[in-house]
């Protein structure tokens, strides 16, 4: 299966992204199709062998028939979208302009305000605010276009409402002008003026411009909610120094291709994957990883796109380029993200579907209310209009998708990539957290835990087994001279090396024997049986502990026994017991045996334990912890691809590799275990947001609906203006977006 993803141009609200999947699915199945409001993206999901160009084609034949148009490339969308807001920046400057005279016009003299004395007249002062309402109207005309668009193919969305209701108040006043100037023929100076009351220009300009003032403040709101991965794209640098034909050349970042050799000096960025090939020096991979410490690089070592080289010279042979790059990758996940549904979005897509038809209906039944109950006619269309405009569902189709890109923002900038709307949800119930133990909760690295010395000291013991592990392969080998180097202990010469398996290696060093292996293969080449069992002892209590043994002897002489272990992360403890704290059962699933694991879960206070598992194991693990609660699995990556694609929440420790990236749907670049707990509290909040936007947009409609409809009338002889409704419809979405922005300011790690 691949995914494609296309600009969608034309939607403004929920009931836009119902009609838009409505249409899609006329071409796709309808559970392979996403559309983001946030993003104005369609994602279908397909085959590998779909035709790309023929599905575009039908796709955009069907969503032109919904009245919206689809756009290929993204750029192109992006594109298309800076010129929009342009525009859009225009045309509020001259609707708030226009808007501003016509209300000095319509109400300068009722607020005291030195009005030109032609304007005292009914007639004069109602075609003057005819003609300044007719521009207004012009400069918006898109909000007609689409509403009346969508009403007539019975699929009506806020637009509709928008075009109703400003349409409604522009058609009552120009009836009262045309009453204005019969009675003004008539020479009824009494009639013109009462008449001239009934004028509704300004509240049919006022609309419009306060729509597009809250569309601009949306546009704005969801801008800077997409900036954290703008900034990313924005670190790359514009030039690169490559290697031509053995010469220096400054080139475009757009030419460089896989297999360049890269030349990056101190303070510059590195402009691609690639692998040090020549240098070494640290970098700062805070773009990606959120670690502020730089970590150091050498020859052999992969670097990624923005990472900045803080101190040292490298050369680099690029890996990847473009889509290609870890940094692409990064972008892609977070898009993604924004443009799925998290299962509380559904419910904001149902009530979307009704809500505009409905609202249509209040109103008519306001209008028919009003006009038998009190015979006005002007009072009667002021309240049904002031339904159709404070109704607008904005607020209630952003409640879901800003929330979700602050936060899987919020994420990416702590090293934390959510793949999903539907992950980022689900984390905050999990039940069941099982974890693999190798690279996971331990180093994935073997290392030296014991020096235990005999008749000697540590570094004559570690000098011995440095002397013959330098000759080995073995990963124990690599342990133990990384410890006796960590001390700097210096090498000494060995020769006739001897590997014999099972048991344990054996050199010349200075002409006497050395030896590193079992008890017994000490023992089989002269080493005292006394000595050689009371090191049993020591061996014994370090592998009960879940640590590889070996001892170590000299010319017969037995000098100690070193313990070596993968290393429990330092934060793997704190982990597991801020998840036992928060009500989630931690398990451990590992192919290690049965003594190491129970060491190590023990050390890190984990109760549940599966030892020598293959991968089909984890799996069928999985699915039994599945079926009693929702539940996630942490792993490499790697080996545990099946039990993380089976779990409810997959996530990956280490970002950057493709099956990480493939296999789950939160991938930790920090490769620490308390990530994953700082995953759960980021889906906590942003749970939390989401349940506040959707709970007062709905709130706000459920209030503010009956009240525009007058029902606070009979009372408190309180109504709402359509001028006063439109500004409460605009304020309600730029609430919810503000909201939402409050994950970035929170504190949640």
């Amino acid at each position: 299966m691949k995914k494609l993803k296309y600009g969608v141009k034309g939607m403004s609200c929920a009931a836009c992204v119902a009609h838009v999947e409505a249409s899609a699915a006329k071409i796709c199945p309808k559970e392979c199709v996403s559309v983001s409001l946030l993003t104005n993206s369609i994602t279908v999901t397909v085959e590998e062998s779909t035709d790309e160009k023929a599905l575009f084609s039908e796709l955009k034949k069907a969503l032109k028939k919904g009245g919206y148009t689809l756009v290929a490339d993204d750029g192109e969308r992006k594109s298309i979208e800076a010129d929009e807001q342009k525009k859009s920046l225009g045309r509020l400057v001259s609707s708030c302009i226009l808007t501003v005279i016509l209300m000095y016009v319509a109400m300068g003299h009722m607020l005291g305000l030195p009005v030109p004395a032609a304007l005292h007249s009914p007639l004069v002062s109602a075609v003057v605010q005819l003609c300044i309402t007719l521009p207004v109207i012009i400069i918006n005309f898109k909000f007609y276009k689409n509403g009346f668009s969508a009403l007539f193919r019975l699929a009506p969305n806020m637009d509709s409402l928008i075009a109703i209701g400003s349409g409604a108040s522009l058609i009552y006043g120009t009836v009262m002008l045309i009453f204005i100037a019969v009675s003004h023929a008539n020479g009824d100076t009494e009639a013109a003026r009462e008449y001239a009351h009934g004028l509704y220009f300004e509240s049919a300009a006022m609309i419009l411009t306060l729509v597009s003032l809250g569309k601009t403040l949306e546009g704005r709101a969801r801008a800077n909610a997409q900036a954290a991965v703008g900034k990313l794209a924005s670190m790359l640098p514009s030039d690169v120094t490559c290697i031509r034909d053995g010469e220096e050349v400054v080139l475009p970042l757009s030419e460089l291709a896989v297999g360049d050799i890269v030349i990056v000096k101190a303070g510059e960025t590195v402009p691609a994957d690639a692998v040090i090939i020549e240098g070494s020096g640290s970098l700062d991979e805070s773009a990606l990883s959120g670690e502020s410490i730089p970590v150091e690089k050498g020859e052999g070592d992969s670097v990624s796109a923005v990472c900045t080289l803080v101190g040292g010279y490298i050369k680099i042979k690029v890996t990847g380029v473009g889509k290609d790059t870890t940094l692409s990758k990064i972008i892609g996940l977070l898009e993604d993200a924004a443009s799925s549904k998290a299962p509380i979005a559904r419910m904001a897509d149902k009530v979307s579907k009704i809500f505009v038809p409905a609202v249509i209906g209040i109103s008519l039944l306001t209008l028919a209310v009003w006009i038998i109950a009190t015979r006005d006619i002007a009072r009667a269309l002021d309240c049904s209009v002031s339904v159709l405009v404070i109704s607008c569902p904005c607020a209630l189709g952003l409640a879901t998708p800003t929330a979700v890109m602050v936060g899987t923002g919020r994420g990416a900038s702590k090293g934390i990539l959510i793949k999903s709307a539907e992950a980022l949800e689900n984390l905050h119930s999990v039940k069941y957290f099982l974890t693999d133990k190798t690279g996971t909760l331990t180093e994935g690295k073997p290392s030296v835990t014991d020096v235990i010395a005999v008749n000697c000291s540590e570094e004559e013991l570690l000098s011995a087994a440095y002397a013959a592990e330098a000759m080995s392969t073995h990963p124990l080998a690599s342990a133990v001279c990384k410890e006796a180097q960590s001390r700097s202990i210096a090498r000494l010469d060995a020769a006739d090396f001897e590997n014999v398996v099972g048991m344990g290696i054996k050199v010349s060093v200075g002409g006497k024997l050395c030896l590193v292996g079992r008890p017994e293969f000490l023992k089989e080449y002269g080493v005292s049986a006394d000595e050689v069992d009371a090191a049993e002892e020591r061996l014994s209590t370090l592998e009960e502990n879940g640590k590889t043994a070996v001892c170590v002897s000299l010319d017969n002489r037995l000098l100690g026994v070193i313990g070596i272990a993968d290393k429990i992360r330092e934060d793997s403890v704190k982990a597991i017991a801020e998840l036992k704290k928060r009500g989630i059962t931690p398990v451990m699933l590992t192919g290690d045996n049965q003594k190491t694991a129970q060491a190590v879960a023990a050390e890190c206070g984990i109760d549940s334990v599966y030892s020598k598992l293959l991968p089909s194991d984890k799996e069928s693990i999985i699915a039994q912890y599945s079926a009693k609660g929702r539940c996630a699995m942490v792993g490499d990556g790697i080996n545990d691809a099946p039990a993380l694609a089976r779990a409810d929440i997959g996530i990956a420790i280490g970002a950057g590799t493709d099956v990480a990236i493939d296999c789950a749907d939160v991938v930790l670049s920090k490769n620490s275990l308390c990530d994953a707990v700082s995953a759960i509290s980021l889906s906590s909040a942003t749970i939390r947001i989401i349940k506040q936007n959707l709970f007062w947009a709905l709130v706000y409609n459920a209030i503010c609906i009956p009240v525009a409809a007058g029902a606070l009338f009979p009372l408190f002889a309180i109504t709402l203006s359509p001028m006063i409704a439109s500004a409460a419809m605009s304020f309600s979405s730029v609430c919810v977006v503000l909201n939402s922005l409050r994950l970035r300011y929170k504190r949640i790690f």
